[in-house]
């Protein structure tokens, strides 16, 4: 993807190598609402087509921001479109499943996080996080989904940066 001018700017100083810094800069950059619906829908996965429908159909939605006329997202509200697309996909209703992804992706999740949740569940606060290593401990069956919510954000924030332009982004926490 091109590299371009950001809708916004990123709100911070220049990161040390600090651990810290960079942690406190990635949750800076988590919920800094700079990027298109056309970049989002591009990034999580949803076509854009769908994404403009959802918008029209729920525009106060807790996953875009707008400035003037336009829509811009986060890295966080990537995240949350490309999971709650993945909850929809396994049988959630469309809102539960951003309520949902919304609930568990307040803070940028570690990269083996996993998110179990059991079908039929309709509450926001449904399923629970994980650790890759704790999967083979849980008996799966066709009424549980495993989505891999780490590997989510961390694709999204790596393709955040290339757009972005810089490696801030994807700064691991």
């Amino acid at each position: 993807m091109p590299q371009r001018d950001a809708v916004g700017r990123f709100i911070f100083t220049q990161i040390k190598k600090s651990q810290t810094l960079q942690e406190a800069a990635m949750s800076d950059l988590w919920a800094e609402r700079a990027f298109t619906a056309d970049e989002a829908a591009t990034i999580s996965g949803v076509r854009r087509g769908t994404l403009g429908m959802w918008l029209i159909r729920e525009p106060d939605i807790l996953f875009s921001g707008k400035v003037g006329g336009r829509r811009v997202f986060s890295p966080k509200d990537i995240t949350i479109l490309a999971t709650a697309r993945e909850l929809e996909r396994g049988g959630m209703v469309l809102l539960t499943a951003i309520a949902c992804a919304f609930e568990h992706l307040d803070e940028p999740p570690s990269d083996d996080a996993i998110l179990l949740v059991h079908n039929g569940q309709v509450a926001h606060n449904a399923g629970r996080l994980i650790a890759d290593r704790d999967v083979p401990r849980i008996t799966v069956d066709k009424s549980i989904q495993l989505i891999p919510i780490g590997i989510i954000a961390a694709r999204v924030r790596g393709e955040c940066a290339a757009i972005y332009g810089g490696a801030s982004v994807a700064v691991q926490t």
